[in-house]
């Protein structure tokens, strides 16, 4: 049997062991997300997932870190027996990660959750993209924000938690209150780890049909103003980072803002110099006649992947 890889993961599991526990995503419905469309969701065999899992050393690097795919694989019904024979097979790991959905994790009876991190559970990795109700509903999450602090503060009594923010995803429009109303979600749900992706219009998404009308994509000026907005209004200890070539800044001959990263609150005024600093470098390329391009633009000239 050919080795059954997940077709995605963050980029902080770049070197992970990869086992495909589910394929596809059993909510699909997220406007802006065209990573499972063609994918009906399966829970794979547990034979299967065994047979991979012995595998892991013919077909990966030696690794300390393993993550679980597809999208939400907790809710496979031998998730915990999965986890403990990943761990019994390969005891030298120190990380195993895996998706999930924020109204998964905040409908889980704290039990199961106890009975994840004993079998060797350690990370989650969720999409809370943003904390403002209305741009929730119209990418049609499926869950309030009120989901994403009972889910996140359920989760953190257990594992390492990432919450995953699209800026640019309330468009001009809702831009203020979007990075505001995320803020507050933040405050309140206290993730481990806040990691930034720039929203980049997919085609044959949901959200692509909108675009123009209901929502107008950021420049890279407003990108940069409400990336501004949204650390400043974190005001707890969590990582924050823009690990993802969505939130670079380019022109013409290259990459002029990568992003920032840094632990709130200690290295915010840092973290916003450096902002502040793009900002007035855009600004000085724009008045002389110069182009600055966002993910939006290079994605649509085939120049980057995601």
């Amino acid at each position: 049997m050919m080795y059954d890889f997940p077709p995605f993961r963050p980029p902080s599991e770049a070197t992970s062991y990869l086992i495909r526990v589910v394929r596809g995503c059993n909510w699909n419905r997220c406007g802006f997300c065209g990573m499972y469309k063609y994918i009906k969701f399966q829970q794979r065999p547990k034979r299967e997932v065994f047979r991979d899992i012995d595998r892991l050393r013919e077909i990966f690097p030696p690794s300390r870190t393993a993550f679980l795919g597809d999208s939400n694989p907790l809710i496979h019904r031998d998730i915990v027996e999965i986890i403990r024979y990943l761990i019994s097979k390969h005891p030298e790991l120190e990380r195993v990660t895996a998706y999930a959905r924020i109204k998964t994790i905040a409908n889980m009876p704290e039990e199961k959750l106890e009975a994840l991190k004993s079998a060797g559970l350690t990370r989650l990795h969720m999409g809370l993209e943003s904390g403002d109700k209305k741009v929730l509903d119209l990418v049609q999450k499926g869950f309030t924000p009120e989901d994403a602090v009972k889910a996140c503060k359920k989760a953190t009594k257990y594992f390492e938690v990432t919450y995953y923010v699209i800026t640019g995803l309330g468009g001009v429009e809702r831009s203020r209150e979007h990075a505001l109303h995320t803020a507050k979600v933040i405050n309140e749900a206290k993730p481990t780890f806040v990691r930034i992706r720039n929203l980049t219009v997919l085609p044959s998404t949901p959200l692509e049909k909108i675009v123009g009308d209901v929502l107008t994509p950021l420049n890279a000026e407003q990108q940069l103003e409400e990336l501004a907005t949204l650390i400043k209004g974190i005001n707890v200890r969590t990582y924050f980072t823009c690990d993802h070539v969505s939130n670079y800044l380019f022109t013409k001959t290259g990459a002029i803002f990568y992003g920032v990263s840094g632990h709130l609150p200690d290295e915010k005024e840092e973290m916003l110099q450096q902002i502040e600093n793009a900002r007035e470098t855009v600004k000085v390329l724009v008045e002389s006649g110069e182009r600055v391009y966002t993910s939006n633009d290079m994605y649509r000239r085939g120049l980057i992947t995601l």
